[in-house]
Formats: structure tokens, C-alpha cells, sequence
């Protein structure tokens, strides 16, 4: 009679599971320095699914009415027990300042770039106390709903004695006015693999640790990966291009700034005849960012291939041109 009594716990749990694998959801959120901004997407169910049925919307400080400039209607497909990455598409190195690029340990893990022209789309612009939703086209309408809410729509974390600071939904009720650990601003959460589907209704409190483990801030390695219970095996891994350098400005007439993930060690220019030129440089960490401020001064016009070798022997390599 045991036995009996826990095999169907355990068929009703199984198919429990099963009835929720079946849509879309948001599988991490990345709210880093500056413009690392990323979204991953989760596909649970068996087949794949067209992403031009779905939309990425961003409910800014509060705003619980819908407009066009803060969403964005996704391309492409997503197969089934796989992922797709969206970042903020700043990726020109030569910007600074509100436009200055995703380091590149981000960039390469994008499948989509959204929010390119601030005039048209802010969808990827979130700062950790923007509710956000993926939403779904219902079939012969135009009718958008929710498969997926992040935070709580309608509602702004604020400090009570400065609502004017940006802060982050938090881990202690009532998760909104800065008691406990802000876990949505300047963090990596990732959805837990028990969850099995998108929260559909707006919440009456968002708590981000009741789905997500929370992680420091700039922690981008779990992209393109996600464990969850709906599947045997985790969703495959994509093979990532090479490290290379993200520098700015290129072409040069001075020095460069060169973004990476650790500080760098060593560093070499070598120009179009072979000759290898040490370079000197000086860190900087501006806004969390690790920027190699790099001496060309001594250099003659041309063409260089630049090589940084970090302290932990990572090597990034680019091209660059000293005007």
C-alpha cells in the first residue's frame, strides 16, 4: 500500500509538471553596470516556437500603461529545451557615457540586440525598479497578454526617506520599500530549475527570491544554458566566438581604452611589418567597468594587432589604427 501511495504521488507530480512545461519564460536577468542589460528566454515544452508571436516589454518606474517605445516584438525561432539571449544593443565601441558598449564577455552571448534608437525603442533600458513581462500574441487577434511578469507591474521600489534614489525590489516584505538585500538592481538572478512556467498574473508582491537565486553583479557565465525540471538535460550550450578586445577610440590619434574582465598584465601592439611593441598602461575602473587605459603615444601611423594578456592569462586580441 505504500509503495503503491508514492508511485502515484510521483505519477501526479510528473504530470503536474508536465502540464506547466509548455510555454515561455524568463529563465535569467541581468541588470549589471552601465548597459550590461541581458534577458534569457526558456523554451520548456517539446517543440520549437516562432518568437515573432512574443514581445519583450520594459514597465517603466511604475507605468502600468503600455507603450510602443518600451517594447519589443522578437524575431527568429527557439527550439525546444533551448534559450535565447537579449541585450541592449550598444555595441559601438567609440561611445562613452550613456552609450557606452556591453563588454564584450556579454555581447557575445546575445541572440538578439534590441533598444538600439532611444527614439523608437527603451525596451532593453531597465534599471533594477522597471517591472518587465514577456508577452504573447493571442492567436486571430491583436491582443497582447503576459506569459511571463517580472516584478510587479504598476509598482516602483522606492526608498520611503528619498524616493528619488533608484533601488531594487527586495528579499523582505514588502520587497518594495529597501528592507533587506536589493536583489533586481546591480544582480544576475537566475529562475530556479523547480520553476516550470512564467508568472501570468501581475503579482500582489514580487519577491525575487521565492523563483531566482541571486548572483554579483556582471556574472554572465550561466547564458545560454538552463537547467530546469520540464527536461532531462540542461538546454544546450552554443560554442562562443574567441575573446577579442572591445577599444575605443578606433582609429586613435592618442591613447586607448580597451574593456576587460580582469586586470591586464601585459600588453603588445604589433604593427604590419611583425614588429611586437610593449605597450605601457594604467587600470581604471570607472562604474564597475575593468578599462586598460593603453599608452600609444610612442606609436608611428599604421595598422596594429593589439594583444592584452590579463592576470588571469586570459588573452584578448584586436585591431586597431594609430592615426
Amino acid at each position: 500500500m505504500k509503495n503503491t501511495f508514492f508511485a502515484l504521488i510521483g505519477l501526479l507530480t510528473a504530470a503536474g509538471v508536465q502540464a506547466q512545461c509548455n510555454e515561455l519564460f524568463i529563465s535569467e536577468y541581468i541588470e549589471g553596470t552601465r548597459n550590461n542589460k541581458a534577458i534569457e528566454i526558456y523554451n520548456p515544452g517539446p517543440n520549437s516556437i516562432d518568437l515573432s508571436n512574443y514581445r519583450f516589454t520594459r514597465w517603466q518606474n511604475g507605468s502600468a500603461v503600455w507603450g510602443s517605445q518600451y517594447s519589443d516584438v522578437l524575431s527568429g525561432t527557439i527550439g525546444s529545451n533551448q534559450v535565447k539571449v537579449l541585450v541592449i544593443d550598444r555595441r559601438d565601441t567609440t561611445q562613452t557615457g550613456q552609450d557606452t558598449p556591453v563588454t564584450y564577455n556579454l555581447r557575445i552571448k546575445a541572440d538578439l540586440f534590441l533598444s538600439k534608437d532611444y527614439n523608437t525603442s527603451f525596451s532593453m533600458s531597465f534599471n533594477g525598479d522597471d517591472a518587465l513581462s514577456l508577452d504573447k500574441l493571442t492567436p486571430g487577434t491583436t491582443q497582447w497578454v503576459p506569459v511571463d511578469i517580472f516584478g510587479k507591474i504598476g509598482q516602483q521600489p522606492q526608498l520611503p526617506s528619498n524616493p528619488s534614489r533608484t533601488i531594487g525590489w527586495s528579499d523582505s516584505f514588502p520587497h518594495n520599500t529597501g528592507l533587506g538585500l536589493w536583489c533586481t538592481i546591480d544582480k544576475t538572478l537566475i529562475r530556479k530549475a523547480s520553476v516550470t512556467g512564467g508568472v501570468k498574473t501581475n503579482p500582489a508582491n514580487f519577491n525575487p527570491r521565492k523563483e531566482y537565486e541571486v548572483y554579483p553583479v556582471n556574472t554572465f557565465d550561466s547564458l545560454r544554458t538552463h537547467n530546469c525540471i520540464c527536461n532531462k538535460f540542461p538546454a544546450k550550450v552554443k560554442t562562443l566566438q574567441a575573446a577579442v578586445l572591445q577599444v575605443f577610440p578606433n582609429p586613435t590619434n592618442g591613447n586607448i581604452n580597451a574593456f576587460v574582465d580582469a586586470p591586464v598584465a601585459k600588453a603588445y601592439a604589433t604593427d604590419a611589418q611583425g614588429r611586437k611593441i610593449a605597450l605601457s598602461f594604467d587600470m581604471q575602473y570607472p562604474n564597475g567597468y575593468a578599462i586598460a587605459l593603453l599608452n600609444t603615444a610612442n606609436l608611428s601611423a599604421g595598422i596594429y594587432q593589439l594583444q592584452a594578456i590579463t592576470t588571469a592569462n586570459k588573452t584578448y586580441t584586436t585591431r586597431f589604427i594609430k592615426q
